[in-house]
């Protein structure tokens, strides 16, 4: 692979956005954010609708959603506190992509500077006969790295058959029957993005479980819904909900993709 290919890997498969809040606290005393922002971040014409909450919180909600004030202020409010709240200014919320060109551009230069070479590689003596396996693979490599990093989720279809996208990547087949119920749930959840929780009930009336088949027995064991939901997560590599309090939903940061953005997004 070549290091172009290399970047263009990087670019199509790492697509890390986040506010200019949640960089800049992300980066907090490690650099010169300003420098930082100016040579590696790129806007994306979006406005966030959530910041990472770094307040001490006995709620732990980890996030708070942005909500414009009667007096035309900007507030971030707390997701379980509606009376916690701060003011944030209006570039604070404004979507920035990490330039992977640019990072690494940047990181081969420094390297060439300054001789880099590869340390010699320690040989273990043959006596010792060590197996070594390759770490799993993440399931989420966006998400363990930049939890508040938005993730985009798209559905097309021709009239017989859906095809979903998740950050600009084809998913391929989710599902072989639009009617059935790993299909219901998956196209309920997307429609209602960003409106908050679904109830419980509502898919228990939906796919005609009883409490018991959905919630499990006893509610010890995962039920139907949990095992649909493991697929559906394993399948699209993005976070999905399952609260026994508050009901189902995508991940606060996983967004609908606009269409008005998909040509430069793809």
């Amino acid at each position: 692979m070549t290091f172009k290919a290399f970047l263009k890997h990087l670019d199509a498969n790492f697509k890390i956005t986040a506010p200019l809040y949640n960089w800049r606290r992300m980066l907090e005393g490690l650099l010169d954010f300003e420098v930082f922002r100016d040579n590696f971040l790129t806007l994306t014409g979006e406005i966030s609708d959530t910041i990472v909450c770094v307040m001490p919180c006995s709620e732990r909600c980890r996030i708070r959603k942005i909500v414009n004030a009667p007096n035309g202020r900007i507030r971030a409010v707390c997701s379980r506190n509606e009376n916690d709240y701060f003011h944030v200014p209006v570039e604070e919320i404004v979507v920035y992509r990490l330039d992977i060109n640019a990072l690494i551009e940047a990181i081969a230069d420094a390297f060439r500077k300054n001789g880099f070479k590869r340390p010699e590689v320690f040989l273990l003596p043959e006596t010792i006969d060590v197996h070594v396996e390759a770490p799993p693979e993440p399931t989420y490599p966006v998400q363990h790295v930049f939890p508040f990093a938005k993730r985009h989720i798209y559905k097309e279809t021709d009239g017989e058959n859906d095809y979903w996208y998740v950050d600009g990547k084809p998913i391929g087949q989710i599902y072989k029957r639009r009617n059935s119920r790993k299909a219901r749930i998956l196209n309920l959840l997307y429609r209602e993005i960003g409106n908050g929780w679904i109830a419980h009930q509502t898919f228990i009336n939906m796919t005609g479980w009883t409490e018991e088949e959905y919630y499990g027995k006893d509610r010890t064991d995962p039920g139907r819904m949990q095992q649909n939901l493991r697929y559906l997560r394993k399948r699209l590599g993005i976070d999905i909900t399952f609260n026994v309090d508050y009901g189902v939903r995508f991940a606060e940061n996983v967004v609908k993709y606009r269409m008005q953005y998909r040509n430069d997004f793809f």
